[in-house]
């Protein structure tokens, strides 16, 4: 009877793993965007509703297509996106496509 608990419970977090990974990160956007609006002193308003605008967008992008995204990129820029706190969507979102457009255009090492 063991033998069969850890298989089970080893598919069911790879499982837990798999769904996780086909939704986009959740952020703080709320606060990245307050710390962003207060640099250099009192916080910008003008700042805050850009970037909170900003956000949105990249969230709506990498929404849609997060799931096609593969894991060592998801796992890489998420670690990217939250540095320093929060978290960016913002961040994210070139990180995957800069990530994405450098697995297309690979170089290659010449001996010549």
């Amino acid at each position: 009877m063991r033998k069969l608990i850890i298989p089970f419970a080893c598919g069911a977090a790879m499982l837990a793993a798999s769904a996780q990974a086909q939704q986009a990160p959740r952020y703080d956007v709320e606060s990245h965007c307050e710390q962003v609006a207060s640099v250099g002193g009192s916080p910008s308003n003008t700042m805050y509703n850009s970037c909170i605008e900003m956000e949105q967008q990249a969230y709506d992008n990498i929404k849609q297509d997060w799931s096609s995204v593969p894991g060592g990129t998801q796992q890489h820029c998420d670690q990217v996106a939250t540095v320093g706190g929060a978290g960016s969507y913002t961040m994210l979102e070139s990180c995957v496509q800069m990530e994405t457009q450098a697995a297309d255009n690979r170089s290659e090492f010449n001996f010549e």
